[in-house]
């Protein structure tokens, strides 16, 4: 699910004033280490550190990662973030369906206006205490266009600068650039993130392996996932380790991803 950014294809440059500059500079870079160099000095000249780029499905009110690019992202951050399953309990993401437009946040507003169900408050807890760890203090998300029923890309912005009246309409302004060239050219100039075929590799699975895999695979926590299929934690806990055995996979991010793939024959 994790990934580098993308290799790009060949790219037509014949109508480059047909196109925004920046998107024209990233088709024109000669090297991935040249175009990311260029993104990396107007991250830090808008006053951001990280920007994380990801694939989100909907199931149900929950959001489910597809994939997401590192590129530019915090690495300790982005693999704790999807191994704790924070995506359920990001105030972010609910905000970001309900508008068009890039949606600013400071970490202390976040925490004071977050709701979250009774027994997910542990988890949001530790989302705000790690995400604080890590030197934010506020930053931008905004949704990118798609069709109807297909699932949504997101772009997230971090800064470690504290509040939000830095965040000028010209700031935004050139964050919705970014976002929007980005999104084009990892949408259509780039080749797609290609599955790791985890799955091609599993055996057979017996139908109560299989529940719990879909259940994973809606980003579900074990104790959710015990009470939907009458189990206690310590039998799911169990299922866990047998499938990480079974997947060759060593957590609960990369089990995660083995469960997005195509799913193996029920025993």
């Amino acid at each position: 699910m994790l990934h580098d950014e993308p290799p790009g294809l060949q790219r037509d440059l014949t109508q480059p004033r047909l196109q925004p500059a920046l998107l024209v500079a990233l088709m024109a870079a000669e090297t991935p280490e040249l175009r990311q160099r260029s993104v990396k000095a107007l991250l830090q000249s808008l006053g951001f550190e990280w920007l994380g780029y990801g694939c989100f499905s909907q199931a149900g009110d929950r959001p489910v990662p597809r994939s997401f690019c590192t590129t530019y992202a915090d690495p300790a951050w982005t693999e704790r973030y999807f191994a704790e399953t924070y995506h359920l309990v990001d105030p972010r993401l609910q905000r970001v369906p309900e508008s068009g437009l890039p949606v600013m946040w400071t970490l202390d507003e976040l925490q004071a206006e977050a709701e979250t169900p009774s027994y997910l408050q542990g988890l949001r807890q530790r989302f705000f205490d790690d995400l604080r760890a890590t030197g934010a203090g506020s930053g931008v998300m905004m949704g990118l266009p798609s069709l109807p029923g297909r699932d949504r890309h997101i772009i997230s912005l971090i800064s470690k600068r504290p509040g939000r009246d830095w965040m000028t309409d010209a700031v935004l302004g050139q964050v919705l650039t970014l976002a929007l060239c980005l999104h084009e050219f990892y949408s259509r100039y780039t080749l797609a993130p290609q599955a790791d075929g985890l799955r091609s590799a599993a055996g057979a699975l017996t139908p109560l392996q299989n529940e719990i895999l879909a259940r994973l695979a809606r980003g579900l926590p074990d104790k959710l996932i015990a009470a939907q299929l009458d189990l206690s934690l310590h039998n799911v806990d169990y299922h866990m380790r047998q499938l990480r055995k079974r997947f060759g996979v060593r957590n609960r991010l990369q089990l995660m991803q083995a469960a997005l793939g195509p799913a193996p024959h029920a025993a």
